[in-house]
């Protein structure tokens, strides 16, 4: 299949010239499909080439807001694949707090073989860890130095790692139907927090949400409550956060959780 693709994307290169009556593209691409048909007739052995590591653009960031200087600091990244033949790698980070910049590298690994020639968009999270000087930074693409976003830290009011006590989230998701499609509709996007107390006495107090550019910070505030009878016992719980019914595109779901690992999603709310 390696050997398809290539043969494939280079015969679109080739310049042809009538020879004789006869297309010489149209010679080539015979012989092509000829030896393509001899390696699978007779068996003969394929070679396996491994991927190949690139630096990819970055088109775009998503950045939640309410960070300071002993959070945990998140955003997202997204940009646009050339074909099928690529597929997302890692991604690295370099913080440097003198000139206030975030310098994000995104990879890939392009395979060999047939590609799709189309569009593939992408999107990934990036864990900067503490960022422990305040500021404004920029947040700029590794691969072309361009300015994708900036990101504000703030600083940190308590010694303590959240000003909350959030609920222990373990996932979220949007749910959409047919019944709530309209966008006047005020429970047209419905976002679902599930997870599990680990004490009888804890519960919610109020989720707050708040709207960025391009991102959605979900802070699940809870509360023990000391006046019943507690106990160190499991208590699953599913919340439903009505959003703005509005939203259109790509936004980054930034929800806030216990233990400091935020839960990370990139939803497309339609056009």
């Amino acid at each position: 299949m390696g050997f398809v693709g290539t043969s494939f994307a280079f015969c679109k290169n080739v310049k042809t010239k009538p020879v004789g009556g006869v297309v010489v593209y149209r010679v080539f691409l015979s012989v092509i499909i000829f030896m393509l048909a001899s390696k699978h007739i007779f068996g003969a052995p394929s070679v396996t080439v491994p991927p190949v590591l690139i630096d990819v653009p970055i088109t775009k960031s998503f950045v939640p807001t309410g960070f300071d200087s002993n959070d945990r600091v998140q955003l997202a990244i997204g940009g646009e694949l050339r074909n099928s033949c690529f597929k997302i790698a890692s991604s690295v980070a370099t913080v440097n707090p003198q000139d206030k910049t975030i310098v994000v590298k995104q990879q890939a690994y392009v395979y060999l073989g047939f590609c799709l020639m189309m569009i593939v968009p992408y999107s990934e999270v990036v864990t900067l860890g503490i960022v422990n000087q305040p500021g404004d930074y920029r947040i700029l693409d590794g691969s072309s130095g361009k300015e994708i976003g900036h990101i504000n830290i703030d600083v940190a009011r308590t010694a303590e790692q959240d000003e909350f006590l959030y609920a222990p989230i373990s996932d979220a998701y949007l749910v959409t139907d047919d019944k709530h499609d309209l966008e006047n509709d005020p429970e047209r996007n419905r976002l679902v927090l599930t997870g599990a107390f680990s004490n009888s006495c804890m519960e919610f107090k109020e989720i707050k949400v708040t709207y960025n550019e391009n991102a959605i910070v979900i802070q699940p505030i809870s509360i023990l409550n000391s006046q019943a009878d507690c106990s160190d016992t499991k208590v699953n719980f599913s919340k439903t956060v009505i959003l703005d019914p509005k939203l259109k595109g790509d936004h980054l779901i930034h929800v806030r959780s216990l233990n400091g690992a935020a839960i990370n999603k990139v939803v497309d709310f339609g056009f």
